[in-house]
């Protein structure tokens, strides 16, 4: 079976489980470049190093692929770090003697140090379908692949449709909460000075392969869909077109996207809506819409509110406020802001994960007066998650304790958009 490319999901945080779907792009590129691909979901399993080691000695597949989605959860009250699982996987396979190669967006983000801590062989950055069937050819004649794969340049085929379910148990992740996600792009053009995907190359999808990917899972007796794109709405035109073909395909589903403050149009939110969108994650931080060079304004995130509201779309918020810097006046400034425009929910976090490669985290490491603030000294060569904070949580919590509209990041088991059902 040594042609066998052995794919891993590692994923096993259940708050609710996500179902891999870079994995199942990734095999479908794979099985229709002619590779034989086997998929093996850790998610569920009580011994996920075992799973992993008695797979790799059945499979012995030609390399194993593992998908890092998140470094940790981002949240600082009980937060959970996942590289320290991640690693003892890519160490189970390599003890049985296969090569590994890394992906998804969390390796994407940081990949020479995730390299560093889990001690794999190769990864790809960005999107993997073009460059993992490049790689897997390269495996099999012999050649000696880049230890690190440009995923960006390799690009994509926005006409691929991958097929789905791809060798993943979709109706135990629905019984545990879980949803099914589709993406319409790569990437985020924006510039949060925090975000470890600012400033990516955006690749959009074709509407009509995204649509036939849907179609199939409908046709399967699928109707809910969560959003994986970094912010559905990068560019008005490809949104509107989006939502105008799907809302034409009347496939009779509900969906939950991603979405920032802008751009927007009365247009857009009528065809989000006939197209099935039930509900919106908006993402907001306290110090964007008074700063001059923001691509937002309160007077955008205002317009967003009043036209989930006509539109009848429920908003969650995700609020992140205490920024380096940040005076308590702004943030309750925007504490006010949302208690006046009233969204269905804000998540708020006054806590901010420092990630090495940010221009937050290059800023931070020149302020020794912000060494205070921080949980360790931030540097960049450790993965382990650094946050800062200047704004006690029992603080936010006296702010916003008389409205139940907020609720406190870290303390609940649930997603936000989950909050709106």
């Amino acid at each position: 079976m040594a042609d066998t490319i052995l794919l891993i999901n590692p994923n096993t945080r259940r708050e609710p489980p996500v179902i891999p779907l870079g994995l199942e792009i990734v095999g479908s590129a794979l099985e229709r470049a002619g590779h034989v691909v086997e998929i093996l979901d850790l998610c569920f399993e009580s011994d996920p190093m075992g799973a992993a080691a008695e797979t790799v000695r059945r499979v012995r597949p030609l390399f194993a692929g593992i998908t890092i989605r998140n470094v940790d959860s981002a949240i600082f009250d009980n937060n959970e770090y996942f590289m320290p699982g991640i690693t003892k996987v890519v160490q189970a396979v390599k003890n049985e003697g296969a090569a590994t190669v890394l992906g998804g967006a969390g390796f994407s983000a940081m990949p020479e140090l995730v390299l560093k801590e889990t001690g794999a062989d190769y990864g790809v950055c960005g999107p993997a379908e073009k460059a993992i069937v490049d790689f897997a050819d390269d495996m099999k004649s012999g050649a000696a692949p880049d230890r690190i794969i440009d995923g960006w340049r390799a690009g994509i085929d926005p006409s691929f449709v991958p097929e789905r379910p791809f060798k993943i148990d979709y109706q135990r992740y629905i019984a545990n909460r879980g949803i099914i996600g589709f993406n319409t792009q790569y990437g985020c053009a924006g510039r949060c000075e925090y975000c470890i995907e600012a400033g990516t190359k955006v690749i959009h999808r074709e509407p009509a392969a995204v649509i036939r990917e849907i179609t199939g899972l409908r046709e399967l007796g699928f109707r809910d869909f969560h959003l994986c794109d970094c912010e559905f709405n990068l560019n008005l035109d490809f949104s509107e077109r989006f939502a105008d073909e799907l809302t034409a395909a009347e496939l009779d589903i509900s969906w939950v996207a991603y979405m920032k403050p802008a751009p927007v149009s009365d247009r857009l939110f009528s065809l989000l809506k006939k197209s099935g969108v039930i509900a919106i994650t908006l993402s907001v931080d306290s110090v964007a819409p008074d700063s001059p060079d923001s691509a937002y304004s309160f007077d955008d995130v205002a317009s967003f509110i009043r036209l989930c509201r006509e539109h009848e779309i429920k908003l969650a918020v995700d609020l992140l406020t205490g920024l380096p810097g940040e005076p308590l006046e702004s943030t309750v400034k925007t504490l006010d802001f949302f208690r006046k425009h009233r969204p269905d929910t804000v998540g708020a976090s006054c806590h901010v994960r420092v990630y090495p490669g940010t221009k937050t985290h290059a800023g931070l490491i020149r302020r020794e007066d912000m060494a205070a603030f921080l949980t360790r000294p931030p540097d960049d060569s450790r993965l382990d998650p650094v946050f800062y904070n200047h704004l006690p949580t029992e603080r936010l919590k006296e702010i916003t304790a008389d409205d139940p509209m907020f609720k406190i990041e870290g303390f609940e088991n649930s997603s936000n958009y989950e909050r709106l059902k």
